[in-house]
């Protein structure tokens, strides 16, 4: 007789696939109400749209401004309206990562090189004796922050300005490491090193406005200047021990799972970025590592790790992120395109999204079981009109070793548009002491999957 049976709800396939498989590729759970037909759900995550398609590339910062959107490519400012027409402001030198913020006067622009502000008319690089490089910028209380590359320093503007003085600077002495990133978070200015955080407060003091507060020193330091973004009320970063974490209070968290941290051990992780977004009561925190071609992703409501790729690259293609004109905004890591990122698109700006479930480990001790049907509880009949999606198809294959080969392709209907009673399932699946399924499916259709079930019959040993 059917069984129900434990199906995916995160990545955790971590040092031993035979131990624990299970993968989240492009989807995500949600918790249900207690009166749902089951406990939790999962969905595609969002694909993108695209919604502006700039002249040069890649896009390197997104930032609303004076309620527009303003994106930065290594040579230009663009204004970006909101039906995707933009407007080249400005000139810029800009490569690697770019951080923006501004004071509802000036846009600022820093690369860790080179800085540049905007004041609504024209874009000037910044200059002078209180100018250093600076990988990061932040705004709080009037003031622009920021860290100086390579010291332990950061230094301020003046009051609603981008004037700089040379003597408005100081130095997170808690411990003798480079300062890495400055950010804003509460009316309380992080300041990140290479190996500690500290916290400063606004004092009003009429030499330096900013002071340490007591007793808000941690002893973990940042990975970089971009692995780190403020999220619901709190800050998420990778830490120089290549954990994940979230600060509660003035204490950070651990939220990584060994999954996660096997996986970011295994090569050069220099190079990562993160990004932030809200979706509909979700609040997500996402990982890129390039030379790993690797994307985590973490969900605040749930506490679960996913996986996001592209179909051209291990990991996902945003390079940055803005909400602005009530759209989720990302920029192309290799080109101008900005992106709408949706939960009603299915595609990535027309290549496809492939979204793979890896099932926990089946066994039922090390008796031999004969499998008859596997079933998908899903929506269906969720086909397109016409086209590449017209007769949507889930792929099924399995390993009976851990991981390490897996059995032929098979195929099977999701049901074509109206034919909502299409019971997605395989048969014949063969014997196994041990199993792992694993459920592809790569048509620019909805995908809703709300739980498992098995028929099998008992062996003997």
């Amino acid at each position: 007789m059917k069984q129900q049976i434990q199906w995916v709800v995160s990545s955790n396939s971590g040092r031993s696939k035979a131990a624990n498989s299970s993968r989240l590729i492009n989807a995500f759970a949600e918790a249900l109400p207690q009166d749902s037909k089951s406990p939790v759900v999962l969905y595609g995550t969002p694909g993108l749209g695209l919604f502006s398609q700039l002249p040069t590339g890649p896009v390197l910062a997104l930032h609303e401004f004076k309620n527009k959107l303003y994106a930065v490519t290594e040579t230009n400012l663009y204004r970006v309206e909101a039906d995707g027409q933009y407007a080249d402001v400005g000139e810029v030198d800009l490569s690697g990562k770019v951080i923006a913020d501004d004071n509802g006067i000036q846009l600022v622009i820093v690369d860790g090189k080179k800085g540049y502000f905007f004041d609504g008319e024209e874009v000037t690089e910044l200059s002078g004796d209180g100018w250093y490089p600076a990988n990061t910028v932040t705004y709080q209380d009037g003031y622009f922050i920021f860290n100086r590359t390579g010291t332990g320093q950061f230094f301020i503007s003046g009051l609603l300005s981008v004037e700089l003085d040379a003597l408005d600077f100081a130095t997170a002495e808690g411990s003798p490491d480079n300062t890495l990133a400055v950010i804003s978070n509460g009316r309380e200015l992080w300041v990140l090193g290479e190996d500690s955080i500290e916290v400063w407060y606004n004092s009003g003091a009429a030499l330096f406005p900013f002071d340490r507060l007591q007793g808000a020193f941690i002893e973990t330091g940042l990975l970089n200047s971009y692995a780190v973004s403020k999220l619901d009320s709190s800050l998420f970063f990778v830490g120089d021990d290549r954990i994940v974490y979230r600060t509660n209070g003035y204490n950070p968290i651990r939220i990584s799972t060994h999954a996660v941290e096997h996986s970011i051990a295994q090569g050069d992780i220099s190079d990562a970025y993160s990004w932030e977004y809200k979706y509909e009561g979700h609040a997500f925190y996402l990982i890129t590592f390039p030379k790993l071609e690797l994307t985590w992703c973490f969900d605040v409501s749930t506490g679960l790790w996913h996986e996001r790729a592209s179909i051209n690259f291990g990991h996902h293609i945003a390079s940055c992120h803005c909400d602005c004109y009530g759209r989720q905004l990302v920029g192309d890591f290799q080109s101008g395109a900005v992106f709408d990122l949706s939960m009603d698109a299915q595609d990535d700006n027309g290549d496809p999204i492939i979204r793979t479930m890896q099932a926990p480990v089946i066994h039922g001790g090390r008796g031999r079981m004969f499998c008859h049907e596997l079933e998908l509880d899903m929506e269906s009949g969720v086909g397109l009109v016409t086209g590449y999606g017209s007769t949507p198809m889930a792929m099924l294959q399995w390993s009976d070793d851990g991981g390490k080969t897996w059995s032929n392709e098979q195929w099977t209907a999701i049901g074509k548009l109206g034919e909502y009673l299409t019971r997605v399932r395989w048969r014949r699946l063969g014997s196994f002491r041990q199993r792992i399924f694993k459920v592809v499916i790569t048509d620019p259709v909805p995908m809703v999957v709300m739980s498992a079930f098995i028929e099998v019959e008992r062996g003997s040993n």
